[in-house]
């Protein structure tokens, strides 16, 4: 967070909020504000469209009294300018984001924050986009889009600050719904095995497990003989010992819980080998 420490400024309603959820700890702060370089771009562009004009009538030989005051507005507007940009940048509400172990937190101003646990998150994006000028990368945005039932928010920025909140909040999301389809798949594994135990048969598409073997296109492999049912790319290859092609092969948009049909044919596989 560099030699500031950012949870000394941070709102109070932003640990106020992640203390009301039950979020633990906090991890990470972050602040953006919105650049005073567009600003002055706007400021500048404005500037040098009155100074054309102004040209304008200097070379349609106006009198020296309108030139004059053209140049007094000019110069009026310059200075206001110079002072006031700056300022509407710096007083522009800031958007804060803070990471606690158990979710995160947004607040964009006075508004009322966005707070949520890793589980609650039902979407997150990260993005890298690059300022090229003569071909010379002049720098990088780097943004995340978190979508969530409290609600949807952004942060980006083109530090390394913004970099690192993005990667804590994707990260962490990853690692929770990771954790949530083990459990799932380890729950729906349980009650596959006892279907199958009793003679069961379970069909993921193109497929059919059971414990006789795999089942494609009306023929039966027997589980023994097969050396490895495993997904490359977007295809799913089922290969037989003693055989350099495979046996089948499927693209996995065609097999529905294409991650349950690998986890559950790689056990009753192995299982099938071991009993030999």
């Amino acid at each position: 967070m560099g030699a500031r420490n950012l949870w000394d400024e941070i709102p109070a309603t932003v640990p106020g909020a992640a203390a009301e959820r039950a979020l633990g700890a906090g991890r990470y702060a972050f602040r953006a504000r919105t650049s005073a370089v567009s600003w002055w771009g706007a400021f500048m562009l404005l500037l040098v469209t009155a100074f054309c004009v102004m040209m304008v009538f200097v070379i349609s030989d106006e009198s020296e009294w309108t030139n004059a005051i053209l140049f007094i507005i000019l110069g009026g507007c310059s200075f206001l300018g110079a002072i006031a940009v700056p300022l509407a940048a710096r007083f522009k509400p800031a958007e804060w984001c803070a990471v606690f172990e158990g979710g995160v937190v947004y607040q964009y101003g006075s508004r009322p924050p966005i707070a949520g646990a890793w589980d609650e998150i039902t979407g997150c994006q990260r993005h890298a986009t690059d300022l090229v000028r003569n071909g010379v990368t002049m720098s990088t945005t780097h943004s995340v889009y978190v979508q969530m039932a409290a609600g949807n928010f952004m942060v980006s920025g083109d530090t390394a600050n913004a970099q690192e909140i993005g990667a804590l909040i994707a990260n962490n999301w990853v690692a929770v719904q990771n954790q949530i389809a083990e459990e799932h798949a380890g729950a729906q594994l349980e009650e596959l095995g006892e279907l199958l135990q009793t003679g069961g048969r379970v069909a993921f598409g193109p497929f059919t497990v059971s414990l006789a073997g795999l089942e494609h296109g009306g023929a039966v492999l027997d589980w023994k003989k097969i050396s490895e049912v495993e997904l490359m790319g977007s295809t799913i290859y089922v290969l037989v010992t003693g055989e350099r092609k495979p046996a089948v092969k499927e693209p996995v948009s065609a097999v529905p819980e294409s991650v349950l049909f690998l986890t559950l044919s790689d056990a009753l596989r192995r299982t099938a080998r071991q009993t030999t």
